[in-house]
């Protein structure tokens, strides 16, 4: 008798030990159940265009010159830079560098508040260190370079430097493309006054959710 209330109880208790595990923070990744998913509509339409061979800079007023280059420098825990680091006062107004759809919004322990933007040809466009999201941006929205996402930070594993943002691009794993892919090569200069205005950030608005 008392063996079989033994196994009973254990399995009741790893039933609860499942069912109370935190999930692991999101991320877009290439998993085996996440591959045999059908893909929303703009993901067929994303990925039947050729990527951009040129894009446009994200940070409102910043020149392509002023960016030193970074990628591949070595990083704590024996990382490398996988993008560019573009430095601009803190709120500096962050767009969109290509078309495409808004694929993920979050707070990641190094990249503090993010956006992952899908652009052409299943490219993958990530903006870290936000100060807060552009407002109302949400996930499954379309974007054009005209689209403000969010604003210049230092969230995340920047808090301790200078205002900046993070911009990485990355090939497409739809497509088997595993690549960490150089902004500054494809990166051109704006003519920013093709935007109607600059915009401000609303005064206690758009703030991203803290950190878990």
């Amino acid at each position: 008798m008392r063996p079989l209330l033994l196994a009973m109880w254990l399995l009741l208790s790893s039933c609860v030990l499942l069912k109370e595990r935190p999930t692991e923070e999101a991320v877009p990744q290439n998993t085996s159940d996440a591959a045999q998913e059908e893909p929303p509509p703009w993901d067929f339409r994303m990925h039947s265009l050729p990527p951009d061979k040129e894009i446009l800079m994200p940070v409102r007023g910043v020149r392509v010159r002023e960016v030193a280059d970074t990628f591949g420098a070595p990083r704590p825990g024996g990382r490398r830079h996988e993008g560019q680091d573009i430095f601009a006062p803190k709120g500096t107004p962050v767009y969109s560098a290509t078309e495409g759809v808004v694929i993920r919004t979050g707070y990641g322990q190094l990249g503090g508040n993010y956006v992952y933007v899908l652009g052409p040809g299943g490219r993958r466009y990530y903006y870290a260190h936000l100060d807060a999201y552009a407002k109302e941006l949400e996930e499954g929205q379309e974007v054009t370079p005209s689209t403000l996402l969010g604003y210049v930070g230092n969230t995340g594993n920047a808090r301790t430097t200078p205002p900046h943002l993070h911009f990485g691009v990355y090939g497409s794993w739809w497509n088997g493309d595993e690549r960490v892919i150089n902004p500054l090569v494809l990166l051109k200069d704006r003519d920013w006054k093709t935007l109607s205005k600059v915009e401000v950030r609303p005064a206690g608005g758009a703030k991203a959710p803290p950190a878990r």
